[in-house]
């Protein structure tokens, strides 16, 4: 059997709560770095410190060169054509983290706007993360503090919009693509 294993790490957190260590010196920092890098078969590993110097996009540590620029989106307006566009702001860097930044998913009240980051499958598709079919497998890593809600963390996942919310039909309908994801708070499930 041909087993592929991939590591995909993501240094994320998920409240302003999160990640209560301070962020770890320059020095230590590139030493937890090139740790996670040299684990073989890694395919992406985001820090939330390096960064797109031209669009701000948070950029993954890859082995193969592809630095898998991640978009900020509001997921209700580009399915349902509702709510105000996402930005980077609406997803703040916390300065802390065991890799030396963390970023927050605050609880938004408001139903028509729920930020999110984004890699759209154009952008791996067929590559290390695209990892559907038999005998392939992948395994992630999540630093986060995950304080409460039901949240879809990381992973190759969408539920699709082919379905009714709130007797509403989606603007933009796609059905679902699921291939791997880690979840926290699943609907009956407080844990992950």
């Amino acid at each position: 059997m041909n087993v592929m294993r991939w590591l995909v790490a993501f240094g994320l957190a998920l409240t302003v709560a999160a990640a209560q260590q301070s962020a770890p010196d320059a020095t230590e920092r590139a030493r937890r770095v090139q740790t996670v890098k040299g684990v073989p078969g890694l395919a992406a590993f985001w820090d939330f410190v390096t960064l797109d110097a031209e669009t701000g996009r948070f950029l993954a540590h890859t082995p193969q060169g592809q630095d898998y620029p991640l978009d900020v989106v509001n997921y209700v307006r580009d399915f349902w054509e509702e709510g105000r566009a996402a930005t980077f702001a609406d997803i703040p860097r916390l300065g802390r983290g065991p890799f030396g930044d963390a970023v927050a998913f605050r609880a938004e009240r408001d139903p028509t706007f729920r930020p999110t980051l984004l890699l759209p499958r154009a952008r791996f598709h067929d590559g290390p993360l695209d990892v559907g079919g038999p005998g392939r497998s992948v395994s992630m890593v999540v630093w986060m503090v995950h304080q409460a809600g039901n949240h879809a963390v990381a992973g190759i996942w969408h539920e699709g919009t082919d379905l009714r919310t709130n007797s509403t039909h989606a603007k933009r309908v796609e059905s679902g693509r699921r291939q791997y994801a880690l979840f926290a708070g699943l609907a009956a499930n407080a844990g992950a």
